[in-house]
């Protein structure tokens, strides 16, 4: 399964690392506020592997790191295989992922294909689903990568994309006991963008960010904003 988009060289997708970022087409998330919809939902051209592998070779020693974002990454049946090539040019590989597949992301840590992940807790548990644009969503699967991550010893980080319309009322104390103890969270600013699923949607503002960090802080070790 080849990728739909690329991003050549990014200084905020991986940090202190300057990376170039493949997006991955196939999703089991339709989050009204993601910012790749137009990738998720409507491309068809394709970037042949063999075109990526050719620009990585000749990136060697002016960018770090390759970042496997989506869509959802870990639903791509040749992962592994490509993850495992683009390592052996060099570079560090970084994940994003939504945490429903553990399995895949267990088995990419295990052998040392990995050296970053970045997972994404869209809500707490109750308003989860409707925050995905699903109608259920399997949570044990999500708690078991939240687990995984917190307990491997690889670095990572958790992150959610704060939106007024589905964040405004969070127990932000239920969601931080989904990640007791983590190491770390993100609340990212949304941005309304064309490649929106949902236009129209709103950011929530900065002081009720950090009033919900300051909750958060009582869960996890770090909790920053990020984009405010």
């Amino acid at each position: 399964m080849d990728f739909v988009g690329l991003d050549k060289m990014s200084l905020l997708d991986y940090e202190d690392r300057v990376s170039c970022v493949l997006f991955a087409k196939p999703c089991n998330f339709r989050c009204p506020f993601c910012h790749n919809g137009d990738l998720v939902l409507e491309a068809e051209l394709v970037i042949p592997w063999a075109d990526i592998i050719e620009y990585l070779n000749k990136r060697k020693g002016l960018i770090d790191a390759v970042v496997f974002s989506g869509g959802e990454p870990t639903l791509m049946p040749d992962l592994k295989e490509k993850i495992i090539e683009v390592k052996n040019i060099g570079f560090e590989i970084k994940l994003d992922t939504n945490g429903t597949r553990p399995e895949i992301v267990k088995d990419l840590i295990n052998n040392k294909l990995i050296d970053y992940v970045a997972m994404d807790i869209k809500n707490e548990p109750k308003l989860y689903a409707g925050t995905c644009g699903r109608d259920a969503v399997e949570l044990d699967k999500i708690k078991e990568t939240i687990s995984l991550l917190m307990n491997s010893g690889i670095d990572y980080e958790f992150r959610t994309t704060l939106v007024k319309e589905f964040h405004e009322n969070t127990d932000f104390n239920e969601m931080g006991k989904m990640i007791e103890g983590a190491r770390k969270i993100y609340l990212q600013k949304f941005v309304d963008r064309d490649g929106c699923i949902m236009r129209g949607l709103n950011e929530v503002s900065q002081e009720k960010a950090e009033k919900f960090a300051k909750i958060l802080r009582a869960h996890v070790k770090q909790v920053e904003l990020r984009g405010y």
